[in-house]
């Protein structure tokens, strides 16, 4: 690759957003965090992901509603939604939002590697 797929990570548990960020940079793509909603939505033009981890459960702005507005902003950007177990039915529904998939926490690394790359075919 000429150039790094860019994923947007979007959790307000810095935890588990820096884990996030150390396995899609490893990898190979290149990675922004933002903790909260209001701060992936100004990020967003700027960094211009071509994907997108959205934890769904956050203050302020809830994750579905982060997702909504992201596919305001692109259409046909994939969204993976990051989810507890208590989350499920939930993070199902997003899918009907727009989301592309979502992956359970604790993160099964090889299941995000294999999401993000479905998500780059999904892209393109």
């Amino acid at each position: 690759m000429s150039t790094l797929a860019r994923v947007l990570i979007v959790d307000d548990d810095a935890e588990v957003a820096s884990t996030l960020q150390e396995a899609v940079v490893q990898l190979g793509y290149s990675a922004q965090v933002a903790g909260d909603g209001p701060e992936a939505l100004r990020l967003f033009p700027e960094f211009r992901p071509d994907i997108v981890l959205l934890d769904l459960t956050m203050p302020e702005m809830p994750g579905q509603v982060v997702l909504e507005r992201l596919r305001q902003l692109d259409s046909q950007l994939p969204v993976i939604m990051v989810t507890a177990n208590a989350d499920l039915e939930l993070a199902k529904l997003t899918l009907a939002l727009g989301a592309l998939d979502y992956i359970m926490k604790p993160l099964d690394f090889e299941h995000l590697a294999t999401l993000l790359e479905t998500a780059l075919v999904y892209r393109d």
